[in-house]
């Protein structure tokens, strides 16, 4: 959502950015080329009037040399002016220079007057020259209406143009017919000629009239119903009608025939054509400027648009962009409370739920179902909520599984706890009645295995989760408590009981105690050399009772004591995949025991390098030494087998 939303916004930005620079660069243009008119209508003018001068003055007039000097002087001056505008309108278009001076007229002007000087050109080649540099500002003209910024400006422009060639073609008309009248000849060609710019001048003035629109277009109609313009058409016919005059008389001046047939005179025909190029010439400036003003209110407008563009296109987009980073905001939101929810559903509340169903808990699945809607999230939030349903039917499965396992080995072993005490109860009457030394040893071994088959089934019940078979109904003091769990091991003749607090602990956690101490003492003897004692030892600690196991076997790493110790502070529940891999089944038949009487189990090591296991006893399963007389001797411990365990 934000990509497209800044996107937009920086296309807004740039797309505002270019309207009001093409705005600003559309009123340099105007301002530029309206600058140029002036200069151009003076370096226009002042070359016209060096062509006449030149033109007389190669025809023998002296006194036109005289007047040469200044009007170089002119010409040159508005050629530094044109020059200048150029240069300032190349920075915006460089294409214009070049269109205004294609012709090269800076470089041929010098050598043109130095030839015009020493009389050693033709008058019809300086006559072409002069007219070449003026073609080239108004080529530079058209060029400059090419690139207007505008198509209506551009139109504009292109008219004016055609009022500028009009006052060329009369420019050049007057300048010919000067050199016509100065030498009294006019040759057929050159007579077409003159014909031809006099039919250029007249063609283009009319134009003019059809396309000028206004005040221009009054302005034209000034111009054609001017005396000077009737003058100067009569002065045009009466040359056109008088045809070619060849040359009669030496010394080449003019005859008074040739001066009488025309009606007027070589200064009046100057001055009127002066005037009427004037005129033209001023047409087109104001068309121009005209143009330049249009194109100036145009780039105003332009800029102005643009800016209210751009604010629109720019508050647009930050209103998109704002209602974007909103729905993403929301979006990412509830994105993140997918991701908190289903963490804590996989973290927290599916744990809990396997567990309840471990426990035999009824649950109901609905309490752990994410609702998240029914757009895109929500199917995400189904998926999730399916896939916990998948692992929840497997846990339940699993716990179906897990305690159909447990009930059946829980039935064996109370079955098997069943024949083992029928099997002591027998034991212990042919004892009391074998009176051969001998036998009554191997007695006393076969009771002692006998014990151990119990102890093994007892394991069983206990990972199974419920109780063994046997109870004490009182106390029992804490040295027949040991000495009975000594009893119990393998190997008992290696354990060796040392002083123990004069204490003793509660009926109900005197099997289990056994039980832990016993496997406890079990594994120290396993896991020591055979000749080597397994010391038991206790005191009183300000929780209660510790009772140390000590071997001087191998010991254990620091990261598999480790482990265990962290096994016995918190057991896991009991399955084949957790016993699978790990063949110490005692540890976690201590790990049971412990956390069902709260009593506290650790590893260590011991002084001689191996394992001491350190037993905390709370003493909220312990009583004062003065019950001692209560107490039930373990001796009196075997209790025959229950009738629901047979």
């Amino acid at each position: 959502m934000l990509i497209p939303s800044i996107a937009l916004l920086a296309i807004g930005i740039g797309g505002s950015a270019y309207l009001v620079q093409s705005g600003r660069e559309a009123n340099r243009f105007a301002e530029l080329a309206r600058g140029t008119s002036g200069p151009s209508i003076m370096m226009i003018e002042a070359f016209q009037e060096e062509r006449r001068l030149s033109l007389l003055f190669l025809a023998g007039d002296d006194s036109a040399g005289f007047a040469l000097p200044a009007a170089r002087q002119q010409s040159d001056a508005g050629y530094a002016a044109v020059v200048a505008q150029a240069n300032a309108l190349s920075q915006l278009r460089p294409d214009l220079k070049e269109g205004f001076f294609r012709v090269g007229v800076g470089q041929k002007v010098p050598a043109l007057r130095a030839a015009i000087d020493a009389r050693a050109i033709p008058a019809a080649e300086a006559f072409t020259a002069y007219s070449m540099a003026v073609a080239a500002i108004i080529n530079g003209w058209l060029i400059s209406a090419d690139v207007a910024p505008d198509p209506h400006i551009a139109v504009e422009l292109y008219k004016s143009v055609h009022a500028l060639r009009a006052a060329e073609s009369i420019s050049q008309t007057s300048g010919l017919g000067s050199l016509v009248m100065l030498t009294g000849q006019l040759s057929p060609e050159l007579l077409v000629e003159l014909a031809g710019y006099i039919g250029d001048g007249r063609g283009e003035v009319a134009y003019v009239g059809s396309v000028l629109q206004g005040a221009r277009l009054d302005q034209w109609k000034a111009i054609t119903a001017s005396s000077e313009w009737q003058q100067l058409r009569g002065m045009e016919d009466a040359i056109i009608q008088r045809g070619p005059v060849p040359d009669t008389e030496s010394g080449g001046r003019t005859s008074s025939k040739s001066v009488e047939t025309l009606p007027m005179t070589l200064t009046q025909w100057q001055q009127v054509a002066g005037k009427v190029r004037h005129d033209l010439l001023n047409l087109w400036e104001n068309q121009s400027v005209d143009a330049h003003f249009a194109a100036t209110e145009q780039g105003n407008r332009l800029n102005r648009n643009s800016l209210l563009a751009g604010a629109g296109v720019l508050s647009l987009a930050l209103l998109a962009f704002l209602g974007a980073l909103t729905l993403a905001n929301r979006f990412i939101g509830r994105l993140r409370r997918l991701r908190r929810d289903t963490l804590k559903l996989a973290d927290e509340r599916l744990p809990d739920t396997i567990r309840r169903l471990s426990a035999g808990e009824d649950f109901d699945q609905d309490d752990d179902r994410l609702d998240f809607g029914a757009d895109e999230i929500g199917h995400v939030a189904d998926a999730f909520n399916r896939a916990h349903q998948a692992a929840v039917a497997a846990a339940v499965a699993e716990a179906k599984t897990r305690a159909g396992v447990n009930t059946v080995f829980v039935k064996i072993a109370h079955r098997s706890q069943g024949v083992v005490h029928r099997q002591l109860a027998l034991l212990d009457k042919a004892e009391r009645e074998e009176p051969e030394p001998d036998r009554l040893k191997l007695l006393f071994q076969l009771d002692h295995l006998a014990t151990r088959a119990r102890r093994n089934a007892e394991n069983l019940i206990v990972l199974g989760g419920e109780q063994p078979g046997r109870k004490w109904r009182n106390p029992v003091p804490l040295v027949d408590v040991v000495r009975g769990a000594a009893a119990e091991s393998l190997d008992y003749t290696r354990i060796h009981v040392r002083k123990l607090p004069e204490t003793q602990i509660v009926g109900p956690a005197v099997t289990d105690i056994i039980h832990l101490l016993a496997e406890l003492a079990d594994n120290a003897s396993a896991f020591s050399p055979p000749e080597s004692p397994v010391e038991i030892t206790g005191g009183t600690v300000g929780k209660g009772i510790a009772i140390e196991i000590s071997d001087q076997g191998l010991g254990m790493t620091d990261e598999d004591r480790a482990a265990r110790n962290e096994l016995l502070s918190h057991p896991p529940d009991f399955s084949v995949a957790t016993l699978s891999g790990d063949i110490r089944l005692g540890l976690f038949v201590v790990a049971k025991l412990a956390a069902r009487h709260g009593i506290t189990v650790r590893l260590t090591e011991s002084d001689y390098g191996g394992v001491k296991a350190i037993v905390l006893i709370p003493t909220a399963l312990t009583t004062a030494a003065a019950e001692l007389g209560m107490a039930d001797p373990v001796q009196q411990s075997r209790i025959p087998a229950q009738p629901e365990y047979s």
